[in-house]
């Protein structure tokens, strides 16, 4: 802690700690190095003693942590600032005792810092919000020894001393904070822990200390007499008249105190010496209280008027705010946070206002809404990080509402946008500091949704049903049409099997397709009718004799149930079934005459073998075998032998039923046929597109498009609309879309899809949640425009 410490301003964090250090510090007067040494030792020992209270604290939270991961982070911080404090402490001090190495900057208004808005998300953004919130709350309840001390730094150093670069200012104590636990891999619940401690321990308690340094530069000979002559210049007849035209942004004494100090400091400004309207904020004027800036937004939320209800307006409110302070004399400054948070939320309203997704008069309407949720932002620090507040909410759902609405030549007395013109109305004349008002709008929105979505689900049911509807026929045509070629397929079937397939089962299978689909058990079991019918007429005989007879009975009931399922003609059912008797008739004849034509040939066969058995009586001494064994042999070697047959091609009739190989499709190839059935295209114009590449990006797109997603269709440049992707019809791979009513407007097969999205006839909308897609949108153009400056 020695006078030539080395020095790094912590606003030029991207330079490097190596680069600042090669600057040579200058010699710093002795009551200020005096100041430094014990200002430093009371904030090491300060820092040092918060560490027992986080401690406590994350312990208590890992106990009640609400998941193992959360609870492991939080052990794993506990653990890490336990092995660290002592190096933070000294980091902390290092970092403060650099800032006594002041440099002459230009004290002009700095713009909105891009490495706080690349902050703003998530984690990050909580603990920019928590720092810049109590370096406010320090400015605002010690302004009066602080501007004491600021008074008699500037007399000791060769350069200006202001609000900004006072070495022991909010802002350097809490950065030098910040800084120190930066590279520390912390959960995000104990870093906020660790800076609410901070807070309370170090920034909350700071007039004491404020006091301590005061007394030390009266003690070393630096303005001793400054309090008295702040009494006698609030003594002075002119002193309430001008603290009333510097007005009520400055706490108490602070007026006072810049102009007894004018007499010692020169050039130190303060509210009472400035022209009215905004102040610069690094010209060392205390910021304004937020209830009073929040005062000057709710003057101006109800005094502004918006002339063109068609027109989107973005508002500058920096110049509404000059505008106002001039008109009522005033002179005032904003605190960091708010002018920062004042352009984050006209950026991201620039951003909402040129989102295609949205019509114009819609995005006109939520326009307006920019200062309510402004107000909404100064006053709650949250509300950039807290995905559920009502003010956001309503944001997003008013956006979710109108995504697809176009607007009509009279859109003034549309229902849409009627309410969500009431709810804006309602948001600018009753909104003031409750944020209440944002649920009650909610639930009003929520309600107007559900009704106008019940009709419109109603229609959009139906389009889908009827394009449900067709699309199974289809399919169902199809695939009934591949079980049939299948089994038919260059079989000579008599004409009466043949009208049992084309007349009766064709439509079976076709009902039971749609019904039930390919994936039941009643599909398996018409499907093997079928193909059962189809053996039963092709089946060798005699072989087949036995399990033809075990299978008639089953298949007749099977055949039977068709015919009543259909509701099919009596008579002709009667001559169906007719026909089918006389062909079982003629083919069990068949079988009879074949079996007595193999007796007969077998019984030849064993009297010739009979006879040449007598003629040779050497031959039963040889081999040792008789005739009557010799004939039995013979009888079984001619006698027809059932073999269980290869799975292929095999009807199963029953457990105890022998199984005869037969020419019919296995149920695996059918199975097969029905999976790879091919659906005709379902309209005229994907004829003749050109097939793309499976690996093609917009052929890829296809399969990850979800249902519900917002599209602009362009039929021509005179034909624009928004539609919605209602449902995919999988079984003919058909997208329909609607509009917001629900009505059908457009329906795409696969391929054509593709093509209209390839050729951009059909463009994705962004319907995500609006605040999160503006908030991104803008925090990643900072950065890149930070990256493009590097």
């Amino acid at each position: 802690m020695s006078e030539s410490s080395k020095v790094v301003s912590l606003s030029e964090k991207s330079a490097g700690r190596s680069g600042a250090n090669a600057v040579k510090p200058a010699v710093l007067p002795s009551a200020v190095a005096l100041l430094r040494d014990k200002a430093c030792t009371q904030l090491f020992e300060r820092v040092k003693t918060l560490f027992g209270k986080v401690d406590d604290s994350l312990f208590a939270m890992a106990e009640r942590a609400h998941g193992q991961a959360e609870q492991d982070g939080l052990f794993q911080a506990l653990r890490l600032l336990r092995v660290e404090r002592r190096n933070i402490a000294e980091r902390f001090v290092d970092n403060v005792q650099r800032a006594f190495q002041i440099r002459q900057e230009a004290q002009t208004e700095p713009s909105f810092a891009p490495d706080n808005l690349s902050l703003v998300h998530n984690d990050d953004l909580e603990q920019l919000v928590a720092a810049d919130t109590m370096v406010a709350s320090a400015k605002r309840d010690f302004a009066e020894p602080l501007t004491e001390l600021c008074l008699r730094l500037d007399t000791l150093y060769a350069v200006k001393v202001y609000d900004k670069n006072n070495p022991l200012g909010p802002d350097v104590i809490c950065d030098a904070f910040v800084d120190a636990i930066q590279a520390l891999d912390l959960h995000i619940r104990a870093r906020l822990t660790l800076l609410k401690k901070f807070e309370q321990l170090v920034m909350q308690q700071l007039r004491e200390f404020y006091e301590f340094c005061n007394q030390l530069l009266v003690e070393q000979g630096v303005l001793p007499s400054l309090r008295e002559q702040q009494r006698a210049a609030r003594q002075r007849p002119g002193y309430s008249a001008a603290r009333a035209a510097g007005g009520t942004q400055a706490p108490a004494g602070v007026s006072a105190m810049g102009e007894a100090a004018g007499q010692v400091a020169q050039g130190v400004p303060v509210s009472g010496h400035f022209a009215p309207g905004l102040v610069p904020s690094a010209a060392g004027m205390t910021p304004m209280p937020a209830g009073d800036l929040l005062g000057h937004l709710g003057a101006l939320q109800s005094g502004t008027h918006y002339q063109d209800s068609g027109v989107a307006h973005l508002l500058n409110v920096g110049e509404l705010l000059q505008q106002r302070l001039v008109e009522s004399n005033q002179a005032a400054s904003l605190a960091k946070v708010d002018s920062d948070v004042i352009k984050l939320v006209e950026m991201l309203f620039s951003f909402i206002l040129e989102d295609r997704s949205l019509a114009t008069p819609i995005k006109s309407l939520l326009g307006r809404l920019q200062l309510p949720l402004l107000k909404v932002a100064i006053a709650d620090k949250s509300f950039f990080s807290k995905g559920g507040h009502p003010a956001r909410k309503l944001l997003n759902e008013l956006a979710d509402a109108a995504t697809g609405w176009q607007a009509p030549e009279q859109y003034e007395s549309d229902p849409l946008y009627r309410e969500i013109s009431q709810i804006v109305e309602r948001a600018l004349n009753e909104f003031d500091r409750d944020i209440h008002i944002f649920s009650a709008l909610l639930e009003s929105l929520r309600e107007f949704i559900v009704r106008e979505r019940k009709r419109a689900e109603m229609l959009e049911r139906r389009v889908v049903d009827e394009a449900d509807g067709r699309a199974k026929t289809q399919a169902a045509r199809a695939r009934v049409a591949a079980v049939m070629d299948a089994l038919v397929a260059e079989r000579d079937l008599p004409p009466v099997v043949q009208d049992w397939l084309n007349k009766v089962w064709n439509n079976v299978l076709f009902l039971t397709c749609v019904k039930e689909g390919t994936e039941s058990a009643a599909w398996s079991r018409d499907v093997r009718t079928a193909r059962d019918l189809v053996w039963s007429v092709q089946a060798p005989m005699p072989e087949a004799r036995k399990q033809l007879l075990s299978l008639l009975p089953a298949l007749q009931e099977r055949l039977r149930e068709g015919i009543e399922a259909l509701s099919y003609n009596a008579f002709e059912a009667r001559g169906l079934f007719a026909g089918l008797k006389e062909i079982y008739r003629e083919r069990f004849a068949l079988a009879q005459r074949l079996t007595e034509e193999r007796e007969r040939q077998v019984k030849e066969q064993v009297a010739r073998e009979l006879k040449a058995a007598t003629v040779t009586d050497s031959a039963e001494e040889t081999t040792g075998v008789t005739a009557e064994s010799t004939a039995s042999e013979s009888i079984a070697a001619a006698s027809p032998e059932i073999e269980a047959p290869p799975h292929d091609g095999r009807v199963e009739v029953g457990a105890n039923d022998v199984q005869v190989e037969v020419a019919v499709p296995p149920m695996e190839e059918l199975e097969q046929a029905v999976a790879q059935a091919e659906v005709a295209p379902t309209t005229v114009e994907q004829e003749g597109l050109a097939p793309l590449d499976e690996e093609d990006p917009h052929w890829q797109m296809t399969f990850r498009l979800a249902q519900g997603s917002w599209f602009e269709l362009k039929r021509s440049e005179d034909e624009q609309f928004r539609c919605r992707l209602a449902a995919v019809i999988r079984d003919i791979d058909q997208f329909i879309f609607v509009n917001r009513n629900g009505a059908k407007v457009a329906e795409f097969a696969r391929l054509e899809l593709a093509h209209a999205l390839r050729s951009t006839q059909l463009l994705p909308l962004d319907d995500g949640m609006l605040f999160e897609r503006a908030l991104q949108s803008v925090i990643g153009n900072v950065r890149k425009k930070r990256s493009e400056q590097r």
